[in-house]
């Protein structure tokens, strides 16, 4: 968390999931990566702005995703405890990795700055007012 500015990078996420059976080893890695840049970029960049009932966010540039720079290096752990009711033991783990990233964000910035934030995205102007609210 960069205090002057609010900015906030994440640098790497330990993902741990149980997929059941990993049927292809590869692809699930692959889904974990995926939802973990998808999480990052919900946290911290994707901010959806409407007014009056319009989108006024509606173009790349004014609703940022991440890139290839924003993306945090993601350490896979896959944990193998077959699913006795899913196909060949696996269990669906889309949205797994996905879903604890965000609160994980959120404590991680408390653990740098001692402030709580309550609303995602953690855009830096956002950051950097709660910054400014709590000193």
């Amino acid at each position: 968390v960069d205090p002057d500015t609010g900015h906030v990078q994440v640098l790497r996420v330990i993902s741990v999931n149980d997929v059941g059976r990993a049927i292809n080893p590869q692809q699930v890695e692959g889904q974990i990566e995926g939802a973990i840049a998808q999480s990052v970029g919900w946290t911290t960049q994707e901010n959806f702005v409407q007014q009056d009932g319009r989108v006024l966010t509606d173009q790349f540039s004014t609703y940022l995703i991440p890139t290839v720079v924003d993306v945090a290096e993601v350490g896979s752990v896959i944990l193998e405890f077959p699913d006795p009711q899913g196909p060949l033991g696996a269990r669906g783990m889309a949205e797994m990795p996905f879903i604890p990233t965000a609160p994980a964000i959120v404590a991680a910035v408390h653990d740098a700055t001692g402030v709580w934030f309550d609303e995602i995205p953690l855009t830096p102007e956002r950051v950097w007012r709660g910054l400014r609210e709590h000193s």
